[in-house]
């Protein structure tokens, strides 16, 4: 397993790279510089060119690049991933006073989502064509298509104006800050929009899952044995059914991170994705750079993760 884990780091070096390329000449090719907000009538030409000498913008791409990647994993160092142009902060810094609170809205949808989507998968497939089943399924079907967007605005106006039980903005109320409780109920509306997308397409995966696991010999078998349904589902059935969805867990991660950008900016969650939008409405190349390379990242490192939990999980895989 050592082995098989550091030979996919080593594979994965080119990739990194492969995808810092491509997201440095995606944000070239952007329309606008960062100085755009400084073009107005007030402010002279002499000053946007010193703006642009400034930030680097008059060199060459391929000088650019090199500079940015080189000192990008110079991590330990404050200027590794430069300034904001917007605030002037380290760039560093900003995404990192943020990543727990996006690691909290993502893991929090994650577990949600796995305690509600395994047993409905479960049920829609033990009752399959009932009417609950085709309830399910209809949930399903409107969850996964409806946009995060709409999705979020829905949920906003449901629970936050309609019921009015929870708080419509933001990640804690004022003077209570860092209270668990207060945090936790901030959280009910954002982690519900992330997770009812999340909880649909599981679900279906599941169903799928358990259906072609149960219509397998050693299931009739233990069936034929005279085993109570529930033993023949629980040990038979679902344990076996359940090893395709570990791989999930780790190809989830990207989907979560995208849903992340859109429903941190609808309930204005100070977290990774409010900061991304912030970011690319300003022009704010090097916290794009520094996101952009940090979801690559992750999603190749999930990629990793869900193919060590399914070797973990059956024991008829090597490495």
């Amino acid at each position: 397993m050592t082995t098989y884990v550091m030979r996919r780091i080593i594979q994965a070096i080119p990739i990194v790279f492969g995808i810092s390329i491509l997201i440095f000449l995606i944000v070239q090719l952007a329309p606008g510089d960062p100085t755009d907000r400084f073009r107005t009538p007030r402010v002279r030409p002499e000053t946007i060119a010193n703006l642009i000498r400034l930030y680097g913008l008059d060199r060459p791409l391929p000088e650019q690049y090199f500079s940015w990647i080189t000192a990008f994993f110079q991590v330990w160092r404050v200027e590794c991933w430069g300034y904001s142009l917007k605030t002037g902060e380290p760039v560093r810094d900003m995404i990192f006073g943020r990543l727990p609170n996006t690691a909290l809205l993502m893991g929090t949808a994650e577990i949600v989502t796995i305690l509600f989507a395994i047993p409905i998968g479960i049920v829609a497939a033990v009752k399959q064509y009932s009417l609950l089943d085709k309830v399910i399924s209809v949930f399903a079907t409107i969850g996964y298509a409806i946009p995060s967007f709409i999705l979020g605005i829905y949920v906003m106006y449901f629970g936050g104006v309609v019921l009015g039980w929870f708080p419509l903005f933001g990640m804690q109320s004022l003077g209570k800050s860092g209270e668990p409780l207060d945090i936790a109920w901030h959280l009910v509306l954002p982690v519900t929009s992330l997770a009812i997308q999340s909880i649909a397409g599981w679900a279906r995966y599941v169903r799928t899952s358990m259906l072609e696991t149960m219509h397998q010999d050693y299931v009739r078998t233990a069936r034929a044995k005279g085993l109570a349904g529930s033993r023949v589902i629980g040990k038979h059935a679902l344990r076996n059914a359940l090893l395709p969805v570990v791989t999930l867990l780790g190809l989830a991660l990207p989907s979560l991170v995208a849903g992340a950008v859109i429903t941190e900016s609808i309930f204005s969650y100070p977290g990774i994705g409010s900061l991304t939008i912030n970011s690319v409405t300003a022009n704010d190349f090097p916290v794009i750079y520094a996101v952009g390379m940090l979801v690559g990242i992750f999603v190749i490192l999930g990629n990793l993760l869900a193919d060590v939990l399914y070797g973990l999980v059956d024991p008829r895989i090597k490495y």
